[in-house]
């Protein structure tokens, strides 16, 4: 009994350890993440770029790919251009219209009477519930401190959110609807 344990307990120790070693390597190759590549590829494997829109708007890859890039792109454009245009009926046309209802047109005028907003970056389009979708983007708005949030009278901040966008009745275009993601916006200050 003494010579099985002299020589059977070290090898089975050496046996334990290299399965246990095994399967480490094993389970290494079987669940790594798969390789990253610096941008999303096309379907016949080119990356994909950027894309600026006629407005300004920035599109990075990962936005470029989604299906309704197209649309949220045309809805986008409107929005900020009726903002930096002060186009309020423009505007109308990129909400919902309960929208319509928080900010009638004197009040709207009001709070962008001196609102550019600038350096729009859309980073990611994903779906939303019930057939919606989620963009997010940052952009920097320029105003006269009065006109800023009442928390941040800034001349510029830098905003971090994200832009719920439902399908009309008509299932013919998309409208942001802001009150489906309330608190959805990060700002700050603008870094000089």
């Amino acid at each position: 009994m003494r010579s099985w344990v002299k020589w059977g307990l070290p090898v089975s120790v050496v046996v334990l350890l290299a399965g246990a070693g095994g399967g480490a390597v094993l389970a290494e190759q079987v669940y790594r993440e798969p390789a990253r590549t610096n941008a999303p590829l096309h379907p016949e494997g080119e990356p994909v770029e950027s894309v600026k829109s006629v407005e300004g708007v920035v599109y990075t890859p990962g936005a470029v790919q989604h299906p309704d890039q197209r649309e949220v792109q045309k809805l986008l454009d409107n929005h900020f251009r009726s903002i930096n245009t002060r186009d309020y009926d423009l505007w109308k046309s990129t909400v919902v219209p309960s929208k319509w209802d928080e900010l009638p047109r004197d009040k709207w005028s009001q709070a962008y009477d001196s609102t550019d907003d600038i350096d729009i970056v859309v980073h990611r389009i994903d779906p939303g519930p019930d057939g919606s979708l989620l963009a997010l983007l940052t952009f920097k708005s320029l105003q006269d401190p009065q006109d800023a949030p009442p928390d941040m009278p800034y001349h510029c901040l830098e905003w971090n959110l994200v832009y719920p966008m439902v399908v009309t009745d008509s299932g013919r275009s998309l409208r942001l609807d802001t009150s489906k993601l309330p608190n959805s916006a990060l700002r700050r200050p603008c870094e000089q």
